[in-house]
């Protein structure tokens, strides 16, 4: 599919290794699994794989959940407005940062609902975590601005 959709070609070059994000073609993946609930064309045996949308918007709100921490070199670069280049080591490790820290939030979750309720709910995963992540940021973002977003001109996301 990629082939045929290169906006859904969100691929970097990181460290020597061909790194996969592809953040349209999994919001594509959660909002039919949303929207169908789960069911009919919204049905994915898979779903629980989707990582969270790695975006802008997110990890500013992980950094302002204290979930997830910037160097001070890269919170100085936030904060002077310096446009990011699609693909470069910093854009994929924010976006890769955000990943993991949603999935080790989201592992977290699970424990705590295990331990709390004895595995009675199902246990969000990346994709109910980033709907909220995104909302709280949209919701709160006059608190929020003191985390500056990463700036980048991308199709990407």
């Amino acid at each position: 599919m990629l082939e045929h959709f290169p906006s859904f070609r969100d691929t970097a070059e990181f460290k020597g290794r061909r790194v996969k994000i592809l953040k349209r073609v999994q919001i594509l993946v959660g909002d039919l699994w949303g929207c169908f609930e789960g069911k009919g064309f919204g049905e994915f045996t898979d779903i629980d794989s989707v990582t969270m949308f790695a975006d802008y918007r997110v990890p500013q709100a992980l950094l302002s959940l204290r979930i997830l921490k910037y160097s001070d070199a890269l919170m100085e670069r936030l904060h002077k407005k310096d446009m990011f280049t699609s693909g470069e080591p910093a854009e994929v490790e924010i976006r890769g940062g955000s990943i993991w820290a949603v999935e080790l939030l989201r592992r977290e979750l699970a424990k705590q609902i295990v331990e709390t309720d004895g595995a009675s709910e199902v246990p969000p995963n990346a994709i109910l975590i980033d709907f909220y992540l995104w909302d709280y940021a949209k919701q709160n973002q006059e608190q929020i601005k003191q985390w500056p977003i990463h700036r980048i001109r991308t199709f990407f996301y």
